[in-house]
């Protein structure tokens, strides 16, 4: 193995590390389920890593993986049919200095229809810009803000009735 090829693999190992707890959130965002965002999440680490050698940037590599794992899910989606599982109500019930909060943002992002949750995921959750989120998932700019802007609009709907 050439020192170019450790080096590859070596960062790809540091970027599943780091971000395994975000790609698990994308991918449920986008499966609603725990096992199947699992599923989806491996799948992702296998062809990312199958596929290793064709990063050309390797700068680019956490954007390439999340561009992987939005296309895991959908297609992930496809296979099942698209059957939508209820989600367990504790998952959601966060702690905080030992005191339950009875929602969290995360629980409106999830009530989002696909296309506002996707971007509204990337953008807040993993800090991705939006040149980058037109990229993973294959639109253009203005549709990413304007995703943003109305998945904004319509959680601030579900919060202020919460409320």
């Amino acid at each position: 193995m050439t020192g170019k090829e450790q080096r590859l693999q070596a960062a790809f190992i540091e970027c599943i590390v780091k971000n395994k707890i975000a790609m698990y959130r994308l991918a449920y965002s986008i499966v609603l389920n725990r096992e199947d965002a699992e599923d989806v999440v491996s799948e992702t680490i296998l062809k990312a890593y199958s596929h290793l050698a064709k990063l050309k940037n390797i700068q680019k590599m956490k954007s390439w993986i999340y561009q992987i794992l939005v296309n895991e899910g959908r297609a992930y989606l496809k296979k099942k049919n698209r059957v939508w599982l209820v989600e367990d109500p504790d998952y959601f019930v966060r702690q905080e200095n030992d005191r339950q909060i009875p929602y969290d943002l995360l629980d409106f992002v999830y009530q989002l229809e696909d296309i506002y949750r996707d971007v509204t995921i990337l953008y807040y959750f993993e800090e991705f810009k939006v040149k980058e989120i037109a990229k993973i998932l294959d639109i253009s700019n203005g549709t990413v803000k304007s995703r943003l802007s109305r998945a904004r609009e319509k959680l601030k709907k579900f919060i202020t009735a919460y409320d």
